[in-house]
């Protein structure tokens, strides 16, 4: 199972400093970023997946836009590429979820 979680931040006044309480969060947590605002994390089951999210949503800042996806190793494997290649850790790892570091 993956956790996609997609940030879209406001320049309201006092958000700043709440999106980076969820920054960090995300990288303590183990979250991968992919893309500027988008990170992602690989987890074991459904009540892992479940409890990462129940974490999100106390570090909710509030304003703006936080978009969270669960997808299973199954429907993230169909993922295609328009242009571009897969980037080195993609290659290395692929699809495994079960990598020992």
């Amino acid at each position: 199972m993956r956790i996609l979680v997609m940030l879209h931040p406001t320049n309201r006044h006092g958000t700043k400093m709440k999106y980076t309480r969820l920054r960090k969060l995300l990288a303590s947590d183990g979250y991968t970023l992919l893309n500027q605002e988008l990170y992602m994390l690989v987890t074991t089951s459904r009540k892992t997946a479940e409890t990462h999210l129940n974490r999100l949503k106390e570090y909710d800042p509030g304003s703006g836009v936080v978009r969270v996806l669960r997808l299973t190793e199954k429907q993230y494997s169909k993922m295609w590429y328009l242009t571009g290649d897969m980037d080195y850790q993609e290659k290395v790892v692929g699809n495994n979820e079960h990598i020992m570091l």
